[in-house]
């Protein structure tokens, strides 16, 4: 991981149209944010998101859209991109020591964590970084994520391809020249349920929920919404 040195907003890739959708999501789940945490004015909040890499350029949702008083309780680390071009499902993905955040116990009251769950590998690092981002939270914790089950993958931009079985699918990328998508560790999609999985594992059994914005009547994006205090709803 390495601190974030640039907040300028990057649109999203793929084509104009898919690129148009997720900027109306990714604005409704900021959106859902701020409605979420609800805080005080002096409440701080860590905004951990990807590194720019050569797959993919992430949004920074909070430095584009806060106003100025509010950018300035917050800071952004940004994770390092996965790699293409490695067969192992170890080496594809982010290890466990890369998720590691160097912050203290609820050392910020918010985190929030945009389109990043997807990119550090499955299963048990995808739990590792919902562990981490719950650990330096005082109050709460927010993370974003594409549904695998939407007819649209937003970030290869095609449609219905990731419903078919995962062979058949990273078959058909390789023949469309988009063979890093198939990496081990750069996409593996969730959905409501492992979200839910995650925050049921967490410590102390924490208040969570999972919300969700559509695209064409289908839940296309979920939030993971976990409460470390009652009164951080």
């Amino acid at each position: 991981m390495k601190q974030a040195i640039n907040a300028q907003y990057q649109p999203a890739p793929g084509s104009a149209f898919v690129d148009k959708i997720l900027a109306s999501q990714r604005r409704k789940m900021f959106d859902a944010f701020l409605e979420f945490k609800k805080g005080n004015a002096s409440d701080t909040t860590l905004n951990v998101g990807m590194m720019p890499g050569p797959l993919f350029e992430k949004p920074d949702l909070l430095n584009a859209w806060c106003d100025q008083k509010e950018r300035s309780r917050i800071l952004s680390y940004q994770i390092e991109p996965p790699s293409a071009g490695q067969n192992s499902a170890d080496r594809g993905a982010t290890s466990a020591a890369e998720l590691q955040l160097p912050f203290s116990d609820g050392a910020f009251d918010w985190v929030f964590c945009n389109e990043v769950i997807e990119h550090v590998g499955a299963g048990e690092r995808q739990f590792a970084l919902v562990r981490e981002l719950y650990r330096v939270a005082r109050k709460g914790v927010f993370v974003t994520t594409s549904n695998r089950k939407h007819p649209i993958e937003f970030n290869t931009g095609l449609p219905l391809l990731h419903l078919l079985p995962q062979g058949a699918w990273q078959r058909l990328l390789r023949l469309g020249g988009k063979r890093h998508w198939t990496t081990p560790g750069v996409l593996n999609l969730i959905d409501a349920p492992a979200l839910y999985r995650f925050a049921e594992r967490l410590p102390g059994s924490p208040q969570h929920d999972v919300g969700h914005k559509r695209v064409f009547g289908a839940k296309a994006h979920f939030f993971l919404m976990v409460n470390k205090t009652p009164q951080a709803a």
